[in-house]
């Protein structure tokens, strides 16, 4: 009976160990696109301080194709749930994913000329 338990639990570690592995591979895969990897770093995290509920809008500032700079616009998820932006730095590694390299805080400008 013992040995029945510590089987199913060894192929339970080994199945998670698994899907753990495969769900970080799929996400360094989509992180070689500069969109959704600007989007994960800024909506995701628990730790993250500068998480956006949303993402209303981002432009390309610089890039020489290993180094970019984005100006990202959205609303923030910790209340109060004001409009911010930040420029986030990525960087372009070895194997063709984007890493973060630093995020700042910007002044927001509205950029909608029809409200008065």
């Amino acid at each position: 009976m013992h040995k029945a338990k510590f089987k199913y639990i060894l192929i339970a570690i080994v199945l998670l160990l698994l899907i753990l592995y495969i769900h970080h591979t799929i996400l360094i895969h989509k992180c070689s696109d500069i969109t959704y990897a600007s989007e994960y770093y800024t909506t995701t995290g628990i730790f993250n301080k500068n998480k956006l509920y949303k993402i209303d809008s981002y432009y390309l500032k610089f890039s020489d194709g290993h180094e970019s700079t984005l100006v990202i616009t959205g609303i923030k998820k910790s209340p109060p749930h004001r409009v911010v932006s930040y420029e986030l730095t990525l960087i372009k590694n070895k194997s063709g994913t984007w890493k973060m390299k630093s995020i700042k805080e910007i002044p927001y400008q509205d950029t909608d000329f029809n409200t008065q």
